[in-house]
């Protein structure tokens, strides 16, 4: 994926956006004094959780507590995260517990969020965007399930969409007032992709990230990875 001749793409992409979603409504201060210090959150999930040093998370290590981290999100059940990991459900359940453990107020989100949606049938997004859950009321016990997996992933994912839906349209209209001939071409999960003229890029860059990390005043902040390329590969 290029960009025409003359012109440079502008990536910006949130950073673990789902999960500062989460510290936010779960209310979970371990989670966000991790963002606070501007650590990576997965390399700090890495050490609670598999009971490593920091020096001793390696590239493998990380990528399981990432897998655990948003397999919470996802509500994703020991079954799933053992599957994902290729580990014994055992030791994936243990996972879970230990992370639940470690951030008990996620633990108390997951478990009223899923009450709320069972007693009223819905959940919201920060934004106060409803989606029903009827599966919870199902006699299937694996509907129901599922019904649960979709209430949590609901309410963070959801609100996530709900941000960068709010981050399109603020730098839409924040280019348009610059006067800049850069215009949004892709949006891709959590990152936007912009194309327009290579003196233009630069100034383009700086206010799309102002735009989007003030998308919705959350706790923590919201933070946007930068990069500007000719092509995709490069401007990621």
């Amino acid at each position: 994926f290029v960009a025409e001749p003359g012109n440079l793409l502008v990536s910006a992409d949130y950073s673990q956006v789902e999960l500062r979603v989460l510290a936010q409504i779960a209310g979970e201060e371990a989670l966000r004094e991790i963002f606070a210090r501007g650590e990576d959150v997965h390399t700090a999930t890495a050490g609670e959780i598999l009971g490593l040093a920091p020096e001793q998370v390696d590239p493998g290590a990380r990528s399981k507590a990432k897998m655990i981290n948003y397999g919470i999100v996802y509500g994703l059940s020991g079954f799933g995260l053992a599957d994902r990991l290729q580990i014994e459900r055992e030791e994936a359940d243990a996972f879970i517990e230990r992370y639940l453990d470690r951030f008990p107020k996620v633990r108390e989100f997951i478990e009223r969020t899923i009450a709320f949606a069972a007693q009223e049938g819905y959940v919201t997004t920060l934004f106060g965007r409803r989606r029903l859950i009827p599966e919870l009321r199902a006699r299937n016990r694996q509907v129901r399930q599922l019904g649960e997996r979709l209430a949590v992933n609901t309410v963070i994912q959801g609100s996530a969409a709900d941000i960068i839906k709010v981050a399109m349209v603020r730098c839409h209209y924040a280019l348009a007032d610059a006067g800049l001939a850069v215009r949004l071409v892709l949006q891709i999960h959590d990152e936007l992709l912009f194309e327009g003229p290579e003196a233009e890029a630069e100034r383009a860059g700086d206010i799309v990230r102002a735009q989007m990390e003030a998308a919705y005043d959350l706790d923590p902040p919201l933070a946007v990875d930068l990069g500007i390329g000719p092509n995709w590969m490069e401007a990621k």
